[in-house]
């Protein structure tokens, strides 16, 4: 499932609080928007209220434990009516 673009709570895993505590200010648990995600893991932005802030943050797959956002399935495909000549 693709990530970027989309706005997700992310829950800490143990090394991952430790490896962020500095820059990621908070409990357990954050909200952010991934920007894009490869190889390295999820580069995220977190709106900060006080600051017009353009820094992202690289957070590493096995920093988090679990990840919970909206999903919204796939449109069905519309049924066309058939092409060519019917039988009579």
């Amino acid at each position: 499932m693709g990530l970027s673009g989309r706005l997700v709570h992310f829950w800490f895993s143990p090394s991952g609080r430790e490896a962020l505590k500095e820059a990621i200010s908070g409990g357990s648990d954050f909200e952010a928007l991934v920007v894009e995600e490869n190889e390295l893991g999820l580069w995220i932005w977190m709106p900060d209220a006080e600051q017009d802030s353009r820094e992202v943050t690289l957070l590493k797959l096995e920093y988090f434990a679990a990840a919970s956002l909206e999903y919204e399935p796939p449109e069905a495909p519309r049924e066309r009516p058939g092409v060519g000549f019917q039988a009579s």
